[in-house]
């Protein structure tokens, strides 16, 4: 057995129900539980264990205290509602109740979940020459509102500066200037409209694409917004064209789950991961999986409410760690983000 930390992990409490972290066996006295990412935030709020809430170390579970003055989402305006519609409310984020803790836990010797291997590594050698032979890169970030870090407490969180700040950790020589291409509501078919304006122009040397999440969404007559077989041919293109008119690496990033309550939250959202994954492998890309990541998450007892900021579509300050977490697996190096 190994000790390991967790920080920053998001939590969502409601009533006085036991909330599941993400690992178990937790080191005793090691949880500590507060309202801000940051701890030094001006209006952070740190919460006493036995006062505002109880910890199962053994099982990895933290629950509120009765009369505790942690905010309970059960007080949230779509608790316990299905097909909730978010323009029906004038505020269904999750903002108020999500809070933050950091503890440590023992990880068995033989788990090697963390380390599951990178789709397609060997795509990415020239992108890592350069970064050895410290040349200056240009890093295109493309995709819809989870890629302009749609939710993220600030731009140190979103999910492409932490991992353009893990990737200058491990090549310090290395320059890497992000270039923030990504527009909020997009498909993958508004992305290609637009690749040769905003993608080509800048002459990557890396571009990352996160579509799928818009392309899933459920219209009024069941169907996808964007169906999977035309997802599948979109991001394509733009694999081709950009290895027609650059010489970037390409990193395909798989999406996030929508609150499977919501309205437009397709019953097909896990092809949309498939796709992208069968693409990495027919054209040789890279790809992030950050999908897998999730369903880890949610399969540990982690809940849609405590990984997504707006309840909706959008991952909060921990989802965007999860997000760089999957890309900085492909690069060679010790992780900076466990």
């Amino acid at each position: 057995m190994r000790l390991e930390r967790q920080l920053g992990e998001t939590v969502v409490m409601v009533g006085e129900e036991p909330h599941k972290l993400r690992f178990r066996a937790l080191a005793e006295g090691s949880l500590h539980l507060r309202s801000k990412l940051k701890r030094d935030d001006l209006d952070n709020v740190s919460y006493m264990e036995g006062e505002h809430y109880i910890v199962d170390y053994d099982e990895g579970t933290i629950r509120r205290q009765p009369g505790s003055s942690i905010p309970d989402w059960s007080e949230h305006s779509t608790y316990g509602k299905t097909e909730f519609n978010h323009s029906d409310y004038a505020n269904y984020s999750n903002r108020r109740f999500t809070l933050y803790t950091d503890y440590q836990y023992l990880r068995p010797d033989d788990d090697s979940e963390a380390e599951s291997s990178p789709s397609m590594p060997g795509a990415l050698s020239l992108l890592c020459k350069k970064l050895e032979q410290g040349e200056a890169i240009t890093y295109v970030v493309f995709g819809d509102s989870i890629s302009t870090g749609a939710e993220a407490s600030g731009e140190s969180m979103k999910y492409y500066h932490l991992f353009a700040a893990a990737v200058r950790e491990r090549f310090p020589a290395a320059s890497i200037q992000v270039r923030m291409k990504a527009v909020g509501g997009e498909s993958s078919q508004g992305g290609l409209e637009r690749l040769y304006r905003d993608v080509l122009s800048e002459r990557p040397d890396l571009v990352t694409i996160g579509y799928g999440m818009n392309d899933q969404n459920r219209r009024s007559d069941g169907t996808n917004a964007v169906p999977p077989e035309q997802f599948g041919k979109n991001i394509s293109r733009m694999i081709d064209d950009i290895r027609q008119h650059t010489k970037a690496s390409i990193i395909l990033i798989t999406p996030c789950l929508p609150n499977p309550h919501w309205k437009y939250a397709s019953s097909n959202p896990t092809e949309y991961a498939e796709v992208l994954r069968k693409l990495g492998a027919d054209k040789q890309v890279a790809v992030a999986d950050l999908q897998q990541i999730w369903l880890e998450e949610l399969s540990a007892g982690k809940t849609p409410e405590s990984l997504l900021l707006n309840n909706v579509n959008h991952p909060n300050d921990y989802g965007h760690l999860l997000y760089a977490r999957a890309l900085e697996r492909l690069i060679p190096g010790e992780s900076d983000l466990s």
